[in-house]
This record gives C-alpha cells, sequence and structure tokens, in this order.
C-alpha cells in the first residue's frame, strides 16, 4: 500500500482482535450508560409543561367553563316565550281597544298609560286610525 508503509507489517492475532473488539463495545456501553439516562431526563424535563403553560391551559378552562355557562343561559333564555311587557296580553282585542279610543280622540300617552302598550305603539295605532275611513272601523272585515 501507497503511504502506510507501516500497516503492511502490522499482523494481529485473533487474540488481539478479540480483546480489541471487547475494549471498543466496553466504551461504547459506558457511552450509553452516562449519557443516556442525562438524554431521557433532558427530554423528561421537555415534555413535561412548564408552570406558566400549565397555567395558561387553566385560565383557558375556567375561561371556557364561563362562556359555556352563559351559552347555556342564553340558549335557555331562547326556548322560553318573552313576557308581555307591563303585564299586558298583546292580543287583538288590546288592538282593537285602542283603535276605538284613538277615534274618540285618545292620546299615545293615555293609550299607553291605559293599555299598557308602548308609546311606539300608541303612535302608530293613532297614525293608522287617521289614515282609515270611518266607515272601515266597525265593519267585521271579510275573509277572502
Amino acid at each position: 500500500m501507497y503511504g502506510f508503509p507501516m500497516l503492511e507489517q502490522l499482523t494481529f492475532t485473533g487474540r488481539e482482535l478479540l480483546i480489541a473488539v471487547i475494549l471498543a463495545t466496553a466504551v461504547y456501553l459506558l457511552e450509553v450508560m452516562i449519557f443516556s439516562p442525562r438524554r431521557r431526563r433532558d427530554a423528561a424535563a421537555a415534555r413535561r409543561p412548564s408552570d406558566a403553560s400549565v397555567a395558561r391551559v387553566e385560565a383557558l378552562e375556567r375561561r371556557l367553563d364561563v362562556l359555556e355557562a352563559r351559552v347555556a343561559l342564553l340558549a335557555e333564555q331562547a326556548t322560553e316565550p318573552a313576557p308581555a311587557p307591563s303585564g299586558r296580553t298583546g292580543d287583538a282585542a288590546d288592538y282593537g281597544e285602542a283603535m276605538r279610543r284613538a277615534g274618540a280622540g285618545a292620546t299615545p300617552e293615555q293609550l299607553a298609560d291605559e293599555l299598557g302598550l308602548s308609546r311606539g305603539e300608541a303612535e302608530l295605532i293613532i297614525a293608522l286610525r287617521r289614515a282609515e275611513p270611518v266607515s272601515d272601523v266597525n265593519r267585521p272585515q271579510s275573509e277572502p
């Protein structure tokens, strides 16, 4: 061989090769025993969540609980019928009475106070009453 003339003169016996393999294996095993536990500890520490991330997750869980409670409350409120304002029933008789009183000259304040209508409803009823011909107010409506 060119460049390494000393290697040509080296000869190893079986016993020397066996010792070299045993030494190489021992070095490898020592390296695994020394560095492997440290690597495992480092990997375990990297997988373990930090205190800040645990606190963040707990805060998010509390916020989620609050939001779920709000959604449940809103869902419950959506299924309940809305109460009539001011204890009024909101049926056609109230509006018929309001139309009759508007025809008699009642003011929006009077309609709102006496029949439990809102100010806007009372004003609308008076405006509708003014726009209606007088003969159509008490005439029953025919079905189409």
